[in-house]
């Protein structure tokens, strides 16, 4: 037996072990499940009577088991990964599609929502999580209920608002290795019998956990502040006005692209100063003098207002309004190539702003209906721009397989190479893409009660689209002498320059319905099924490239509209006098038009369509109060989503892993006069690839190595925390990772369009102490 195996052996025990005495210590109390009320189908409802594959987790549950992000969260909702690169590179996965390109051309395929307004810009979407009231997680096409952008799920953070009710503060501080130090408050003050201010914040710090061999900052840190301001008006009975405003910056180092073809050296001695470990230290740097001397890393800024508006009609008549504008900006800079000579050095200066504003009017009497029927207006403009730099001499080398692998050659030594002499140590261009959508969306949804236990849904949306996108390339410090430049004609190396360096631009018009049905049967008053079909579809994409002469016109290629049909069934009870909840789902996807990317010759990314593809697979939950001290929870899913056509025919789609799973308890037990809280989670999920051709020698032109995956992995984290009968305190401890497991989070990347495949590290253990004060 391994050693791993026996520490997962001996955790596991201990946990059954204290599961099982407490059980047995407080047998003879009960106590329900907490239930988390939703608002997914536009009015409040609790999970049971929502006929959606739901997770909903409060506030409250997720501070207890040590929740601040969207990774983490993840790993507690079936069928939801989240790849975080960095704050600017998220990947969302729902159902194995996944949402993560960063081009201002695209659509999202998983929204993200802030109190029901979109996020989903794949560099603007990854947001702290804290002073939260709950986070719902909604399956399947849910255009219908939450826009355009939800093909295949939606995420959707509802903030806590300012109350009038009550004076209320609340602090906590965070301290751990890696330099770890972490503090975040609120306070929320009525300021009359009709107004509150709520204010609320996070800072968070952490130095990188991968070691820069060169020297300077380590890689993969955290440096991010985040606050919001929230403000109540609530005149009277009928009208209530909630204004919250957000603001986000983060500063971490570079990632850690990290080459296994070539092994860390010093670049001027050629001294082998590292290993081949996708985990270990890596020697990355930047160049100097480009972006002005910008180190390796990233500095992004988000931030946005919304305005809602909740005005009662009459007893069954209500209008909503939700009015918001959002912006992010940030600049990253990174090694793209994954080792210390200077090969690729990238920049991504991404920029959005958006505005929206929806109109929805509620119509509940009580009876046997309830509907809603409204419209949106969204505008979004956006860019990304890739300036880059090449030493010509160390790719040469590289691209035709002369430059010795592993160890390479000392940067001086390949300067003095005749053959490479010509050959520019530093060639700069840049490229760029620009996107502006504006879009209606007309929309309307209706329960219809025939019998006291039955319920008959069906909704609707047409969204109509106006698209530009536009691409622009620059040679910023002439012609490319490796890309074939002469003397009357200045050639790129990665990207043929548009005419005068300036943008080239297309429209197009779209518009598409998306719809659901749904039937939900009430069994019995504790049970629930419910079977739906519904249409999903991701708006068509107008795609750019780079001309393929130099100030030759700029491609552009129109994708179309991504259609999928779900058919789902699902259960969701609550047994042994509400102590016991169970859900499940089971669900099959058909998809036409699948859009996905590919990394080209040039390193670039572009928007293909990939034919039919399908998926099917099966959803659980489980809660469990056998007394009033313990707590288990659990989940699985399973997902099998495959290409069925075309190019990656059989192959699994990229970030979905076939089986995730977790289990965890919270358990509590009373100690001098309070109450010691034991929260032990483990989170499992098994082999995963990085791209959709699965790192199939056969669909790679230089990159033969099969090493582009994760093989099945898993994270046991603890808790421990005590609080004094007044709970006006409370002190902590906390292990994340606890058996050390060494896993990737990425693998390919830019590098892998020249055969030189780069890896991202996970996180090690975390450790630390905290202490909260509340009021």
């Amino acid at each position: 037996m391994t050693r791993n195996h026996l520490c997962r052996l001996l955790a596991a025990t201990s946990f059954v072990a204290i599961l099982a005495g407490q059980a047995h210590a407080e047998a003879e109390t009960e106590a329900a499940v907490d239930s988390v009320i939703v608002t997914a189908q536009k009015r409040e409802q609790s999970v049971k009577d929502v006929p959606i594959a739901l997770t909903a987790y409060s506030g409250q549950f997720l501070d207890e088991i040590g929740v601040q992000e969207f990774e983490e969260l993840s790993l507690f909702v079936p069928g939801f990964e989240v790849q975080n690169q960095s704050p600017n590179n998220p990947g969302f996965v729902m159902r194995g599609i996944t949402s993560d390109s960063g081009e201002a051309t695209n659509e999202p395929r998983v929204s993200v929502f802030q109190d029901g307004v979109s996020i989903s810009k794949s560099r603007g979407s990854y947001v702290e999580l804290f002073d939260n009231e709950r986070i719902e997680i909604a399956k399947g096409p849910q255009s219908t209920l939450y826009g355009r952008g939800a093909l295949i799920g939606a995420v959707n953070i509802v903030q806590a608002k300012a109350k009038t009710e009550a004076f209320a503060f609340s602090a906590k501080g965070e301290v751990g290795n890696y330099g770890y130090v972490m503090g975040e408050a609120m306070v929320n003050m009525p300021l009359s019998d009709t107004v509150a201010l709520r204010v609320s914040g996070r800072t968070k710090q952490r130095d990188g956990f991968v070691e820069n061999l060169l020297g300077g900052e380590d890689f993969n840190s955290t440096d991010t502040k985040a606050g919001r301001v929230a403000l109540r008006f609530q005149p009277n009975d009928r009208l209530n006005i909630d204004v919250v405003a957000n603001y986000q910056e983060d500063h971490p180092s570079g990632t850690s692209f990290k080459s296994l073809t070539y092994a860390p050296t010093n670049p001027t001695t050629g001294a082998v100063i590292g290993d081949l470990d996708r985990n270990s230290g890596a020697a990355l740097s930047a160049v100097a003098g480009f972006q002005n001397n910008k180190p390796l890393g990233l500095d992004r800024k988000v931030y946005g207002v919304t305005a809602l508006t909740d005005y009662k009609i009459s007893d069954a008549l209500s209008l909503s309004s939700i009015t918001a504008y959002r912006r992010f900006e940030g600049e990253e800079i990174f090694d793209a190539d994954g080792f210390s000579l200077p090969l690729f050095v990238f920049s991504e200066i991404a920029w959005g702003r958006q505005t929206s504003q929806e109109l929805r009017l509620n119509y509940d009497a009580g009876g046997s209906l309830t509907a809603f029927a409204g419209v949106s207006y969204f505008h979004e403009n956006g860019s990304q721009r890739v300036p880059l730099s090449v030493n010509e001499k160390v790719y040469a080398l590289v691209s035709t397989g002369q430059l010795p692998k592993p160890n390479g050659l000392p940067l001086p030594v390949i300067l003095s190479i005749p053959a490479v002499g010509p050959l520019k140590a530093d060639h700069r261009e840049a490229f760029a893409n620009y996107g502006e959508t504006t879009s209606y969306d007309y929309f309307a949804d209706a329960t219809w009660r025939p019998i006291d236990r039955l319920e008959l849904t069906a909704g609707i949306r047409y969204t109509q689209d106006d698209k530009t996108s536009g691409y622009s390339a620059v040679l910023m410090n002439g012609g490319s002498v490796l890309g074939g430049s002469t003397a009357t004609v200045a050639r790129g190396l990665i990207a043929q320059p548009t005419p005068g360096g300036m943008p080239q631009y297309s429209s197009l018009d779209d518009d598409g319905i998306t719809y659901r049905t749904v039937a939900r049967y009430a069994a019995t008053d504790n049970i629930s099924l419910y079977a739906s079909y519904a249409r999903g579809r991701r708006p068509k994409v107008l795609g750019v490239a780079a001309p393929t002469t130099p100030g030759g016109n700029v491609r552009f290629n129109i994708l179309p509209g991504e259609v999928v049909d779900s058919i789902e069934v699902g259960a969701k009870g609550e047994f042994l006098n509400r102590t016991l909840t169970l859900e499940g789902s089971v669900y099959d996807y058909s998809y036409e038009n699948f859009q996905t990317s590919i990394r080209n010759d040039a390193g670039q990314v572009v928007s293909i369509n990939a034919g039919k593809a399908s998926a099917y697979g099966f959803e659980g939950q489980a809660n469990w109060r056998p007394n009033t001290n313990t707590r288990l929870f659990a989940t699985y899913g399973y997902n099998h989503s495959r290409f069925d056509v075309g190019l990656f025919e059989g192959n699994s789609f990229r970030l979905s892993p076939d089986h995730s799973a977790s289990f965890g308890a919270k358990v509590d037990f009373p100690v001098m006069q309070g109450k010691l809280s034991v929260v032990p989670t483990y989170t499992w999920q098994s082999k995963v690839f990085f791209d959709n051709n699965n790192d199939r020698p056969d669909l790679q032109a230089a990159d033969k190595i099969v090493d582009e995956f994760q093989k099945a992995y898993g994270l046991l984290n603890l808790r421990v925390n005590y609080a004094p009968e007044n709970g006006m305190w409370e002190v902590g401890a906390f292990a994340n990772n606890i058996l050390k497991q060494d896993y990737i989070k990425d693998a390919g990347n830019t590098g892998d369009g020249f055969g030189i495949a780069t890896f991202i590290a996970g996180e090690p253990r975390y450790y630390g102490v905290s202490l909260t004060i509340r009021r």
